[in-house]
């Protein structure tokens, strides 16, 4: 049946015929109706056919692969393929057996072309010793290496040569496995790229390990300098010593690829000099200012700056840097060395990669940026690039590379170093130069994908939209079925009143007719202000998540109630089902200034930014309702149907409504045969009517169906996105330009004594690199197309659970870190490297400061420190000593946690200025100004759990942060503790708040480490033993470690009653140097002591000397004269000090050094000791604690003192006669010569006057 609509109204019709046409088709795209769907995927990479050769041979065709091919960090299943294909016997592969020094130096030789291994299967069948051989590194290798567990000894490398290892260089295709090499790469000059076994490493080493010393300047590893995208590095070892200036892991110097189940023994970089700035001089301002800026001031002061480059800078227990992934590996070595180098870590120097399940167990030590696992955590930049920016940047790079190979050209021989250096940044422009070829090719390829996409999706959108519109369709057949429905209704309704119902009812019915009518009303009523309220309470809930979402604008939103505005409200995510219960009663929202309590309107209506904040506040809730609406009404509906419940005693409100209507229905229909005619017409018209709507809605089912059925026909479509592949090769553009600024800083610094031609070469490249930044940070303020406050946009929050993107993850450090500024177990601090500096600036660039913003993520996910962190200065953490960006989530930190002498100090968190969450920290905790269990300073904290003890803390301490910043988000956090309160000295109930230990154990996901309090014993700050006890339980002495001996000490614990554990307890042994002398009390004319006892005696020790009278003492000195005859007695007490002889010194009254006697008394009576003299000083022993001593100092006489003077002038006498005598001799000896000359004179002139 048709509905006939006037002329007038066909107009109207056809409007909201279209209108309701456009909804259809939007719900059929949308997925509301669950027939034909469209998917928005990631592009997924196609999978490879062929036979296992070809995958091989896939990876050897690494220098030939077109320009838009996009490369991802190789997997350990892409190396367990290539190792497996190796063993395909239908491949006919040429086997080479190595067994003596000359056949490896033979196969090093055939390596010079790179063609010639990749096809070869290489055994070591002995051990080689290369001692004195004079072998040449194998220049590349694209094959099978087995080492079949023998070892290669004796490999030396001393030249001056940069990439170079045992193999200088392994190609994608090469795998080399089951080897050891022992020797000493140690090349002269500032080489780079330098590792034990391969320089530069594109393929797989398995089960490897070196062991010796590795030592260069640039990307030096134990077992690789530099771990390329395609490398794998899996199970292998490094032994020894690994030292180098940048760029240095005991496992990779720079890791891009992937490093798993690597174990480094190494230490790296353990001793160095410090020829940076000292501390106090850093520049605070300016570490925190800017990313790529350039140097400003002076020659003299660029000098200054530049200077600290010669210090040590990214240094790892497995790999220096790390833009890649490392997995299970583990670090034994010692890493860096005391207040020295920067980005230090146990695991990586500095990461934006991935790192998982790692551990460090080795101590590391450092200057900045230090921590247990990671120095400098950076987060993971990802951009959007547009083609034409991409070729732009592509033409600037391609132009810079040219520029450097002329300036290599240039250089000639005249410094390996800056040829080196040349060379390094020629690499990474080559990287670059595939990076932006490779995101050409597929924007390209992303933008004529995607307009196929919405081509084929407009035109499905038409053809629902058509045949849901056209005459006698779908829109039709719904229209006449609702006005069936209507006609129904009234009809029924005019009947019922013409019918006069109440004449024929008794009363019994009348009043059940009645009662069911007004239930009917009311509940009606009531059920639908209940779903309006909670309709409504969902729209301020959206409204304060989204002002919650806006990081542009510091927002100050507060809900307004019955009592006025909720100054204390702040957003909590919740259960989408609790919502009603949280945001009811809320009539409107208002600006609010806590300070002032002044209040303004929201939305504003001027046209300030904040206005504008709120429009798009109010945008996006109301985006969220319409995305949310069929849940938001059943959500409603629920809540309604709650509360009628509530009221009625449990009924359901279904169901009485359905018993009503069948209460009025029932007794209408008694009533039947007594309608009028005039009532059974209407009765009948009204089920005519809606046995049309029954024939319309039936035909309108059948044509949907038909619409569905022929799009369900159709092949999906599938919207491309840019996904992994690009962002991987977009994080690879930013890398490698990262990596040339930070050489480019490097070049000018090396470049101080070049000369003018070069000085002009340089200029270029500066200038070129500076346009390419410029371009490459304006091309982000294009894709952003946004008018960012700050640079960054952290994005850490939103996918922090999966994060795989500048991520640590279920990481463990169990090793002892110390360094002087930004310290933790974890991350030392988690921050992007602005300007690539380390204490000022080092690019050396002029105008490359980035203007733009970059979506940032920096993610430090379930790690746990047990270990103690010392800072000298400020920002100490057990988690991150310094936290600028990011998300800390579900970390754990039971390490002590200490700054000898500066601030910002936190179990979890020295400083952090972004988000910590879910974490916990049960340590003790000591600093000066902001100590706190959780940070020491917050931002974020949410839903953590502190028993932290202060120790010591100058000003601003709490369980939970020692202070906060002005707009904090704090909620969820609790703590245990008698002695201090949240957020200094107040607790926030539901943000800081205390709980009792036993209401504690009750939390949901609670470590069982907070189910025993920890006792950890330090003997010179070093770990020596742990005891566990329950909460307020004792530790009996007997318990204790045994003390550690200490040469020349005695010690004692500084807390031996451990009564009352209600917290982790740090107790340390007291080493006190021993007194190994001991002074009477009686001194001697020139002021020192007359008797003193050598041995080894407390600090509070005494040695009692008492003198005796000698005529009294009762002294029988026997056949040696009588007592009269001695000059002193004494009675000497010595401490116990375990030992049964100790030596004594005396001194006589005059400090007579001759004949002095000294007497000593034992059982047997008195005996002459055995004495020598030190100084003025007469030693001698004596047994027991107790000594009696006399001493008889024999005087000289005068006849001696005059025999002796006599015997001193006969002496002087004769002395003065021999020289007399003497010199007359030579006197008259001068003269006899004198005159036989005069003689011998005369005689020749009479011979020749004759």
């Amino acid at each position: 049946m048709c509905r006939k609509r006037t002329a007038r109204s066909e107009v109207k019709w056809l409007g909201r015929k279209r209108l309701t046409a456009l909804l259809m088709a939007a719900a059929v795209f949308m997925g509301g109706l669950p027939a034909a769907y469209v998917q928005a995927e990631e592009e997924k990479p196609q999978e490879q056919t062929g036979t296992v050769s070809t995958k091989v041979e896939k990876r050897a065709e690494n220098n030939d692969k077109d320009a838009g091919e996009e490369e991802a960090v190789a997997s350990v299943e892409d190396a367990n393929e290539t190792i497996a294909s190796y063993k395909n016997e239908e491949i006919e592969w040429e086997e080479v057996y190595i067994g003596s020094a000359e056949e490896l130096k033979a196969f090093s030789r055939d390596c010079w072309l790179d063609t010639w291994s990749q096809n070869k299967k290489v055994y070591l069948t002995a051990d080689i010793d290369l001692a004195g051989e004079n072998f040449v590194s194998i220049p590349t290798f694209g094959g099978y290496f087995d080492g079949q567990g023998h070892t290669i000894s004796g490999f030396l490398v001393h030249k001056p040569i940069s990439y170079v290892g045992l193999f200088n260089y392994t190609q994608e295709s090469a795998v080399i496995a089951n080897l050891k090499v022992e020797g000493t790469v140690r090349p002269t000059g500032k080489q780079m790229v330098v590792g034990g076994i391969v320089g530069d490493n594109s393929g797989i080493l398995l089960n490897c390990v070196f062991d010796g010393v590795v030592e260069a300047s640039d990307y030096v590893g134990g077992i690789t300098g530099y771990n390329e995208i395609s490398g794998v590095l899996m199970d292998s070892e490094s032994k020894g010593t690994v030292t180098g200036a940048h760029y240095t892991g005991g496992i990779a110097g720079d890791n891009v690829g992937n490093i798993v189940g690597c174990l480094n023994r190494a230490d790296v970089n353990i001793s160095s000099e410090d020829k940076a700035k000292s501390l106090e001089d850093i520049d605070f301002g300016q570490y925190t200012a800017g990313l790529l800026g350039s140097l400003e001031g002076g020659t003299d002061e660029k000098s200054e700056k530049l200077s600290t480059t010669e210090n040590t800078v990214d240094t790892g227990g497995i790999a220096g840097i790390s833009t890649g992934i490392i997995q299970n590996c583990v670090n034994e070595g010692v890493i860096g060395y005391e207040h020295v180098g920067y980005n230090v870590g146990g695991i990586a120097g500095r990461q934006s990669g991935y790192v998982y399940s790692c551990v460090n167990k080795g101590r590391i030590y450092g200057r900045k940026d230090v921590g247990g696992i990671v120095g400098q955590a950076e987060p993971y930049i990802a951009v959007d690039l547009s083609e034409d920016i991409v070729l732009q940047l592509s033409e600037h790079i391609d132009t810079m590379h040219d520029q450097v190979g002329k300036m290599l050209d240039d250089a000639g021989d005249r410094s390996d170093i800056l040829s080196n250096r040349l060379s390094v940044i020629r690499g990474f422009a080559d990287r670059a130069l595939d990076d932006t070829h490779a995101l050409a090719d597929r924007t390209a390829e992303w933008t004529d994908s995607m307009m196929d996409s919405v081509n084929e999706a407009v035109s499905r959108f038409d053809y629902v939209l058509d045949e849901t519109a056209k005459d006698g369709g779908v829109i039709d057949h719904a229209s006449d079925a609702a006005g069936d429905v209507k006609d129904a209704a009234g009809k029924l309704e005019d009947m019922v009143k013409s019918m006069d119902l109440y004449q024929y009812m008794t009363p019994e019915e009348r009043e059940q007719y009645d009662q069911a009518k007004k239930a009917i009303e009311e509940a009606g009523k009531q059920h639908a202000g209940d779903v309006a309220k909670a309709t409504e309470a969902y729209e301020n809930y959206y409204i304060g998540k989204a002002a919650s979402e806006d990081t542009t604008n510091e927002y100050d939103l507060k809900p307004v109630t019955e009592s006025g505005v909720d100054s204390g409200w702040s957003y909590a995510s919740i259960d989408f089902q609790d919502v009603p219960e949280h945001y009811m009663g809320i009539s409107g929202w208002v600006h609010y200034d806590s300070g002032s309590g002044e209040s303004r309107e929201f939305p504003l209506s001027d046209n300030s930014g904040q206005a504008e904040a709120d429009r798009q506040v109010q945008k996006k809730a109301a985006e969220n309702m319409a995305a949310n609406a069929s849940q938001i009404a059943d959500a409603a509906g629920d809540y309604a149907d709650k509360k009628y419940s509530e009221a009625h005693g449990g009924s359901s409100y279904t169901e009485d409504m359905r018993k009503y209507l069948e209460t009025m229905t029932d007794i209408a229909s008694r009533h039947a045969d007594e309608m009028t005619d005039d009532a059974k017409k209407q009765l009948k018209s009204a089920a005519s009517s809606a046995k049309d709507a029954a024939e319309n809605l039936e035909e309108m089912g059948d044509e949907t169906k038909d619409i569905l059925t022929n799009l369900n026909d159709k092949p999906d479509i599938s919207f491309p996105r840019l996904g992994d592949d690009y962002r991987s090769t977009t994080g690879s553009l930013n890398s490698n330009l990262k990596n040339i600024s930070e050489n480019m800083g490097y070049l000018n610094d090396e470049m101080s004594s070049s000369g003018d031609l070069l000085g002009e070469d340089l200029s270029d490249i500066n200038d070129q690199f500076s346009e390419i930044m410029l371009l490459y940070t304006d091309a982000l303020d294009g894709v952003l197309d946004m008018d960012y406050s700050d640079r960054y946009e952290d994005e850490s929050q939103e996918n922090a659970e999966e994060s795989m993107d500048a991520t640590i993850a279920d990481c463990t450090n169990s090793g002892n870190v110390e360094a002087d500024l930004n310290v933790s177990g974890i991350a030392g601090t988690m921050a992007i490297e602005y300007d690539f500096d380390l204490e000022s600036d080092i690019t050396g660039l002029d105008e490359a400061r980035a203007n733009s913003t970059f979506l940032t993520k920096c993610v430090l996910r379930q790690n746990v420190n047990q270990a103690k962190v010392t800072a000298q200065k400020s920002y100490a953490g057990g988690i991150c000593g310094l936290q600028e960006m990011g998300m800390t989530l579900r970390c754990e930190n039971y390490g002590r946690i200490e700054s000898t002498a500066g601030d910002y100090v936190g179990g979890v968190a020295g400083q952090s200025l972004s988000h910590i969450r879910q974490s916990y920290a049960k340590c003790t905790v000591a600093g000066g100004v902001y100590v706190g269990g959780i940070a020491g300073w917050g931002n974020g904290i949410d839903n953590c759990v502190s028993m932290v003890k202060v120790k010591e803390a100058e000003a601003f301490s709490g369980a939970i942060a020692g202070r906060v910043s002005d707009k904090a988000e704090l909620a969820g956090n609790y703590f245990v503790s008698d002695e201090i309160a949240g957020i200094d000295r107040i607790s926030y109930s539901g943000k800081a708040e205390p709980v009792s230990y036993e209401t504690l154990l009750q939390r949901e996901g609670l470590p069982a480490h907070f189910r025993k309090m920890k006792i950890t014993f330090y003997a010179d700050d070093e770990e020596v033993g742990a005891a566990e006890c329950s909460y307020g339980g004792s530790v009996a002495l007997e318990k204790y470690p045994n003390i550690p001996v200490k040469e020349g000490f005695y010690a004692d614990w500084d807390n031996k009653e451990l009564t009352n554990v209600r917290l982790d307890e740090d107790v340390s042994v007291e080493y006190v140097r021993y007194l190994t002398t001991l002074a009477g009390s009686w001194i001697r004319d020139n002021g020192q002591s007359s008797l003193l006892a050598d041995g080894r005696f407390l600090q509070e020790d005494e040695l009692a000397v008492e003198k005796l009278d000698v005529n009294a003492a009762g002294v029988s000195l026997a056949g040696d004269g009588e007592a009269g005859e001695l000059t002193e007695c004494w009675q000497i007490t010595i401490p116990d000090d375990g030992a049964s002889t100790h030596q004594i010194r005396y001194q006589a009254p005059q400090g007579q050094t001759e004949g002095v006697e000294i007497y000593v008394e034992d059982n047997a009576g008195w005996k002459k000791a055995e004495t020598e003299l030190m100084g003025i000083y007469h030693l001698f022993s004596a047994e027991g604690s107790s000594v009696r001593i006399a001493v008889r100092v024999a005087e000289k006489g005068i006849r001696d003192e005059i025999v002796f003077l006599a015997a001193g002038a006969v002496s002087v006498i004769l002395l003065t006669v021999f020289l007399v005598h003497k010199k007359r001799k030579k006197r008259k000896n001068q003269k006899a010569a004198e005159d036989g000359e005069e003689e011998s004179s005369e005689a020749t002139a009479e011979r020749e006057t004759e």
